[in-house]
């Protein structure tokens, strides 16, 4: 008779890799089907699991990042900073 400890032993050397490399693609999407089906809210869980991937599209053209840079500074720039509810005065308590 086998102990619980030796029971899961023979799981410790699984490679997960070639067991997913081994999937069809309709195998695939049944597990992602059933990790859809995980709680979002499972702080265990790495953030990338908690939900499914949404990323079918394919990109919509190269990177530009001094472009995104720009945009960005520009569009901070021109946005209008909402007034404090509490003036800050500066003073100490």
């Amino acid at each position: 008779m086998t102990s619980y400890r030796q029971e899961l032993e023979k799981y410790r050397d699984i490679d997960e890799d070639k067991i997913l490399q081994e999937l069809s693609a309709e195998e695939l999407e049944q597990l992602d089907t059933e990790l859809l089906e995980m709680d979002p809210e499972n702080v265990l869980l790495p953030a990338g699991l908690r939900q499914r991937d949404q990323t079918q599209k394919s990109p919509t053209g190269p990177l530009d990042r001094e472009a995104l840079l720009q945009h960005l500074e520009k569009q901070a720039l021109e946005a209008k900073e909402r007034e404090d509810l509490v003036p800050f005065t500066g003073e100490k308590k």
